[in-house]
């Protein structure tokens, strides 16, 4: 049996920004030594402040995983997800492929389309998820163009 861990990485307590990642770091490294955890998973969030303070706050799992798989040795690294809908499909497959190269292969690629509306309408207005045949659509091809970019030598897509 394999077990994960997710790191949401929420500030529930108003910390100030690096104690938060710090606070990552921290469990990662730890996660790391143990040798009984198999992969870490971080989520993307954004514009997640609620009135108290607290708020979901890894803009980029891809960023962080980078940060991580330098300090750990042993543990993979997944992203929970990296929001297909919001990046550049192209550009997404080229930074997940090097995460991966950082990494020694460590890497875990975990895909979604969002759940909050107000993400999705300031990171890709054609993600709204108001409409959810169109963000579907759009979550399809992504996944198309992914699998083609880390598949094959040259490809196309209309």
């Amino acid at each position: 049996m394999d077990f994960s861990y997710f790191c949401n990485a929420t500030n529930w307590s108003s910390k100030p920004y690096n104690e938060v990642l710090n606070d990552v770091r921290e469990i990662s490294q730890y996660l790391d030594e143990q040798n009984t955890w198999n992969t870490i998973w971080f989520s993307e969030h954004h514009l997640q402040t609620t009135q108290g303070g607290e708020m979901e706050c890894i803009p980029n799992p891809i960023l962080l995983s980078a940060d991580i798989a330098a300090r750990t040795k042993n543990i993979r690294i997944g992203q929970a997800a990296s929001i297909a809908t919001f990046w550049n499909p192209i550009r997404l497959a080229e930074d997940i492929a090097f995460l991966d190269n950082l990494a020694d292969g460590r890497v875990e690629a975990g895909l979604g389309r969002g759940v909050f509306g107000k993400e999705a309408i300031h990171m890709n207005i054609e993600a709204d998820l108001k409409d959810q045949p169109k963000n579907f659509r759009l979550f399809v091809e992504t996944l198309e163009i992914l699998k083609k970019a880390w598949t094959e030598d040259y490809f196309s897509h209309k």
